[in-house]
C-alpha cells in the first residue's frame, strides 16, 4: 500500500487493506485492524503528534515492541502485551518495525456502559503483560471479532458487542489478577466506584467538592472514601484534584493554553490557588513543569 493510502488509513479513511473493518451506523462506530510489518514500518517513519481519541482503544502487541506516549510519560511496551487507551488520554505510539498485532477501538455508543474500571483514568494498568497460556485465549476472540467484522449483515453489529463484551470481561479479569483483588471486596463497591467515576468524568471541570458527588450518589463521604480507597488508594478530595492535574498536565503540554487559561477551563477562580494544588500533586510550578518538559 502506497503512503496516500496509509496516511487516509490513519485518518479513518476508507481504504482497501484487507485486515481492517470499519463499521458505522449514525453514531456508533467500531474499527478493527491488523498491525503488519508494513504498516509497523510505515508507523515508524511517520511519528504522529500526542493526540486524544473521542473513542476506546485496545492494541494488542504480539511481536515486536513499541514506545507508547501517555499523558506525557514515556514507557516502552514488550511482546505478549494489551495497552487499553482510555478515550480523552493524550497518546503517541510507535511501533518497532517488526511489530505485529490489532487493534480495537469504538465509541460509548457502540458499547453503551462500557466497563468504567476497565477505561478509567485512575487505574492501572495500561499495558498488561499477558501469559502464554492467556495469550491463546485473547487469540480466540480477537479471531472471532476479526471474522465477523469482514461479514455484512443485519446481525454483525449485535455479535460483534457481544464478542467484544466478552474480550473486554477477559482483560478486566487479568487486570484485576495483576492489582491482586479480591473479588468479594470488588463485587461490593464496583458500582459505586464506576457511578462515581462516570459522574467525576462529567463534572471535574466544574464540581471541585467531595459533598457534590456524595450528594448525586446518594451516599456518606465515608463510603465513598472506602470504595474509591479500594481501587485507587486515594481519598475521593485527592481523587477530585488528581483528574484536575491530569487534565491540566495535557492542557499545559498540548493545548498552547496560557497557565492563566488553563487554571479557568478547570474551574479554578484563583490562578495562585490552582498553582498550589499542581504543586501539591507534581512538586513543580505548572511553569516549571511546563518548561522541564518543553525541548530547549
Amino acid at each position: 500500500m502506497d503512503t496516500a493510502s496509509f496516511a487516509g488509513f490513519l485518518d479513518n479513511s476508507n481504504h482497501d487493506l484487507q485486515t481492517h473493518a470499519l463499521l458505522n451506523a449514525g453514531s456508533e462506530s467500531f474499527e478493527f485492524f491488523e498491525i503488519d510489518a508494513q504498516m509497523a514500518w510505515y508507523l515508524t517513519q511517520h511519528v504522529s503528534q500526542p493526540h486524544r481519541h473521542r473513542y476506546q482503544e485496545i492494541i494488542w502487541i504480539r511481536q515486536g515492541a513499541a514506545e507508547h506516549l501517555l499523558d506525557g510519560e514515556s514507557a516502552g511496551i514488550a511482546a505478549g502485551s494489551l495497552l487499553v487507551v482510555p478515550k480523552g488520554r493524550m497518546h503517541r505510539f510507535i511501533p518497532s518495525p517488526d511489530l505485529t498485532g490489532c487493534v480495537l477501538r469504538f465509541n460509548d455508543e457502540f458499547l453503551p456502559n462500557s466497563s468504567l474500571l476497565l477505561f478509567s483514568q485512575f487505574v492501572g494498568l495500561t499495558d498488561i503483560p499477558v501469559s502464554a497460556e492467556d495469550a491463546a485465549v485473547l487469540e480466540g476472540y480477537f479471531a472471532l471479532i476479526g471474522s465477523e467484522s469482514q461479514r455484512s449483515d443485519c446481525c454483525q453489529g449485535s455479535t460483534i458487542r457481544h464478542l467484544l463484551r466478552a474480550l473486554l470481561a477477559r482483560i478486566e479479569g487479568l487486570r484485576l489478577r495483576l492489582i491482586i483483588m479480591q473479588p468479594q471486596a470488588l463485587s461490593h463497591s464496583q458500582s459505586l466506584w464506576e457511578r462515581f467515576n462516570g459522574l467525576l468524568e462529567e463534572n471535574f471541570k466544574s464540581q471541585h467538592a467531595v459533598s457534590y458527588y456524595c450528594g448525586q450518589l446518594g451516599c456518606s463521604p465515608r463510603k465513598l472514601n472506602a470504595a474509591i480507597k479500594l481501587f485507587t488508594g486515594l481519598t475521593s478530595a485527592d481523587l477530585i484534584d488528581r483528574r484536575l492535574i491530569l487534565e491540566a498536565k495535557r492542557l499545559i503540554l498540548f493545548s498552547g493554553l496560557t497557565i492563566k487559561e488553563v487554571a479557568f477551563e478547570l474551574g479554578f477562580e484563583e490562578h495562585s490557588y490552582f498553582s498550589k494544588v499542581f504543586r501539591k500533586f507534581t512538586g513543580q510550578t505548572p511553569s516549571a513543569f511546563k518548561e522541564s518538559r518543553t525541548p530547549a
